[in-house]
């Protein structure tokens, strides 16, 4: 199975909402056909961010296989290169993309 984790960055959305909008194929039929198995996804994950955590943890790590890494949005990099002014958890965005990019087989940029 093929591992596909999505990240939004930059405040951004409108991939998410084309690609869920699509009705052939379907999202949920592009997933189940091509074998993806979906680590994570803002709109359609239901666990807590704790697992959104987790996972990356993991991945960092090497315990999880990262195979597609989709990023949705721009990557900011204010204030002076430090992209904190879009952080998760007092960690800028744009190190946990180059972090995810790193391990990923695969790197798709929208947005």
């Amino acid at each position: 199975m093929t591992t596909l984790f999505w990240l939004q960055t930059g405040a951004c959305g409108g991939e998410s909402l084309a690609i869920l909008s699509a009705e052939a194929p379907s999202f949920e039929g592009l997933v189940t056909s091509h074998g993806l198995e979906l680590l994570w996804h803002p709109s359609l994950s239901h666990a807590p961010m704790k697992r959104f955590d987790s996972l990356l943890e993991a991945i960092e790590s090497g315990a999880q296989t990262l195979d597609i890494i989709c990023i949705e949005g721009s990557l900011i990099t204010a204030p002076r290169g430090s992209g904190l002014f879009d952080s998760y958890q007092g960690r800028a965005r744009i190190d946990i993309v180059r972090m995810l990019a790193a391990k990923a087989g695969h790197v798709v940029a929208m947005g």
